[in-house]
């Protein structure tokens, strides 16, 4: 029985994410004892002594499985998914590698680019900028933190000198006059359907049977700033959430279809998040990033486009431990 399963919630971690993750975690917690599981365990990584600790608790313990709510460094990277690999404790979403290469960004465009998927350009060198406006994004940070917007070259420019900024750390991306949008992935079997999902008659998501991967209905982002940064991403109020989004059938399905090539091309595991740009004048769709650990807070995308796919956030937190 799912229920008799021993379960380990990580949450917190050590990244600027780490209140995000403490919120994904009371709430995986709190799904996992309306389900009824009887063997789950919440457990904060706030610090070294407590990797140590966690290592102990297993060997004594022998979980079954660990949840990771850890966003960011750390906890998102592959450095966590490591350590567990190495104390033969199975986790949930994607894998050491695959971990590593979706927190860096510039890593993940090279294969999406490899694999002819649209992306926006990168740009490393200043002086070669023409006239425009930019953004200026951490390579390894989640969760929109230190994005900055420019409205000229000039402006850039400064900033980055005034605050002495290593640009192999960061990303230089034109900005995109347009609306965010954003898919989420779960794999999941399809034909047993385990779950008794309602998977028939849905017209907004996705269903690719060959890989057992269900695209959730997307989710159109319009923030009250002029782009989805941290404040908008995490403050009550600050973004308007259209769900579904409001595209037309050919433009959502072409969305659907790149966020599972995407997902494929990454070979990414349990649920994952594919945010997307469009333009505005040319309603051409850029990928942005993956996350291989999307939020699960009472603000967070994918537990709101689960729901619309009427899989509530309980049975979502069950698909994604039964998938790993």
């Amino acid at each position: 029985m799912f229920t008799e399963k021993k379960i380990i919630i990580l949450t917190g971690g050590f990244s600027n994410e780490r209140e995000v993750a403490l919120r994904s975690g009371n709430n995986v917690f709190n799904a996992f004892q309306k389900l009824n599981y009887k063997n789950i365990e919440l457990f904060d990584l706030k610090n070294t002594d407590s990797i140590i600790e966690l290592v102990e608790k297993h060997k004594t313990n022998n979980y079954d499985l660990a949840f990771l709510t850890t966003h960011g460094r750390y906890g998102e990277d592959g450095c966590l998914q490591g350590l567990l690999e190495m104390i033969e404790l199975p986790y949930t979403g994607a894998r050491v590698m695959q971990s590593a290469i979706c927190m860096n960004k510039k890593k993940t465009k090279q294969i999406l680019f490899a694999n002819e998927l649209p992306i926006l350009t990168t740009h490393s060198n200043l002086e070669n900028l023409v006239e425009n406006e930019y953004i200026l994004k951490p390579n390894c940070e989640g969760s929109s933190v230190g994005i900055e917007k420019f409205n000229s070259k000039i402006e850039l420019q400064n900033f980055v000198a005034q605050n002495s900024i290593d640009l192999s750390e960061y990303l230089i991306e034109r900005f995109v006059k347009g609306f965010e949008l954003t898919a989420s992935i779960i794999n999941y079997d399809i034909e047993n359907n385990p779950l008794n999902l309602d998977l028939q008659n849905q017209e907004y998501i996705y269903i690719d049977k060959e890989h057992n991967l269900i695209s959730l209905p997307l989710l159109e982002l319009r923030p009250k700033k002029e782009f989805y940064d941290y404040e908008a991403k995490y403050t009550k109020g600050m973004t308007e959430f259209i769900l579904p989004a409001s595209l037309g059938q050919k433009l959502q399905e072409q969305i659907h279809q790149l966020a599972l090539k995407a997902y494929q091309a990454l070979d990414l595991s349990g649920l994952a998040r594919i945010d997307f740009l469009v333009d505005k004048a040319s309603k051409e769709p850029f990928i942005l990033e993956l996350n291989t650990l999307p939020g699960m807070t009472e603000l967070s995308d994918a537990p709101a486009q689960a729901l619309h796919a009427n899989i509530s956030y309980e049975k979502l937190v069950e698909i994604i431990s039964l998938n790993s």
